[in-house]
């Protein structure tokens, strides 16, 4: 057994490099930034009359320098102020919208709605009918590049509680979100359903313009919802550094989910992407649940199909084939598994191929230090079997972020042509590759974080509904 701390990644921008997604925006620019990109982004928002106001105000404020928190104990790094987003500095981007990008609720149905008597599970379509037909409206009329739909106090407090229930009726079980009753979770659901008009949407609570307590400072709040708002707005805030050109990588997550009413579990297929973050998501098929294995398995035939279907919509997307195919899951491979996925990536001309569980560890290390563990701390039980730390004490903060003591990951090897060492060292850059959040000391890779919000959101549709490639329309 050894044990070493891996360097904090660093991420690429337009003008050079940075290991934090704030820093390296505000002081190089977008990775995109000498490319097409959205200079301008065009909104459309939905929201009552009031959520409207207090949306358009606070995208005005947003587009000037917003100071960072300030405490007794400061940690400017991880508190960093907003540049402001506009067309001088950080991203240099606009937003651009007028009155007629603007489509306003009726508070009277809105009311109508929740003192209602209806079920849980037809009271939410309803609501969420509400935007879906502002939403088809806008896509029809006006083309926005993405779509605010903005939730006032009391749809949100609504909302909050049901997607609470829903929350209480799903368990982790071996990687596969189990859902015990037809709860239906609002965000997911409106998610889903306006994917057939094929613009992003953010769901945006209208509080955020005034954040008190129990949210986060405002400069975090902008830099958060500003990055996914470039990302889904077909930009690319940062990638990562590609270490061979001549050896492009190319990234799979895969995760199982069942569906609404529990009676089959599917596939769910994380974004393939690049270093870049380019990429496609598919739907899987329906699998099996064996009597003696709760956990779900591809069988050969339809791990060869799933990579095989996912490497062609890559190609069609990036117009290559990658020379190397990384696999992260969260449940273990089975000899079937493997052998499907080594061949569909072989038929591909595809010949360095890892495959890589990734899971929880029961096992803690423990720090002589205020802090604990180091993130980026590696320790090899084994060849094949190593923990990594993706939460912890990180040095550029200056402090640790988490309100309980870190657990590692378990990184098992199952088939691997890439050292453990640069394995590991993916994994945690990888944790950087999430366009919701720019705070980069993630638990998760992308591509398992991914795979489960996917999941999620895909339960929400029939086998004949339209699905996006896109994880912009996931977010």
């Amino acid at each position: 057994m050894n044990a070493r701390i891996i360097q904090e990644p660093s991420l690429e921008f337009g003008e050079g490099h940075h290991l934090c997604p704030r820093s390296g925006i505000y002081t190089y620019s977008p990775y995109d930034v000498n490319e097409v990109r959205p200079q301008k982004i065009t909104l459309g928002i939905i929201g009552l009359s009031e959520s409207i106001e207090k949306v358009t105000e606070w995208l005005e404020e947003c587009s000037n320098h917003i100071p960072g928190k300030v405490s007794k104990n400061p940690h400017p790094n991880l508190f960093m102020n907003f540049c402001g987003f506009n067309t001088e500095v950080g991203f240099k981007s606009e937003i651009v919208y007028d009155e007629s990008y603007c489509r306003k609720l009726n508070n009277s149905d809105i009311s109508e709605l929740l003192k209602s008597d209806l079920e849980q599970h037809e009271l939410i379509p309803k609501i969420a009918a509400l935007y879906l037909d502002e939403i088809k409206y806008l896509t029809q009329n006006k083309k926005p590049d993405v779509i605010i739909c903005a939730l006032s106090d009391e749809i949100l407090s609504f909302v909050k509680e049901l997607d609470q229930m829903e929350n209480n009726e799903e368990r982790e079980e071996s990687s596969v979100r189990v859902q015990t009753s037809q709860v239906v979770n609002f965000r997911r659901y409106l998610k889903a359903r306006a994917m057939k008009y094929h613009i992003p949407i953010q769901i945006m609570r209208d509080k955020i313009t005034s954040a008190g307590s129990g949210m986060q400072d405002p400069a975090t709040i902008a830099w958060n919802f500003f990055t996914a708002l470039y990302y889904k707005a077909s930009g690319t805030p940062w990638a990562l550094i590609r270490k061979d050109f001549a050896h492009s990588s190319c990234y799979v997550g895969i995760s199982f989910y069942k569906n609404l009413d529990g009676t089959s579990t599917q596939t769910s297929v994380a974004q393939i992407f690049n270093e870049y973050g380019k990429g496609v998501i598919l739907r899987g098929e329906e699998v099996e649940i064996k009597k003696n294995d709760r956990t779900p398995h591809m069988s050969e035939e339809h791990a060869y199909r799933l990579l095989t279907k996912s490497l062609i919509e890559y190609f069609t997307s990036i117009k290559t084939y990658p020379k190397r195919l990384v696999v992260h899951k969260t449940s273990n491979f089975t000899p079937d598994e493997i052998y499907g996925l080594k061949q569909a990536a072989k038929d591909k001309n595809i010949f360095q191929i890892d495959l890589i569980t990734i899971q929880p560890s029961k096992i803690r290390l423990y720090r002589n230090a205020e802090y604990p563990p180091l993130r980026g701390t590696q320790v090899n039980l084994d060849k094949k079997r190593h923990l990594l730390y993706t939460r912890g004490s990180v040095p550029y903060f200056e402090t640790y972020t988490g309100m309980y003591i870190p657990g590692p990951l378990e990184v098992r090897l199952y088939e691997h042509d890439e050292s453990p060492n640069l394995i590991c060292e993916e994994i945690l850059a990888l944790t950087k590759m999430n366009w919701n959040n720019t705070q980069f000391d993630r638990k998760w890779p992308i591509t398992i974080e991914c795979a489960r919000n996917v999941g999620e959101i895909l339960k929400y549709l029939g086998p004949a509904d339209d699905m996006q490639l896109k994880y912009s329309f996931y977010m």
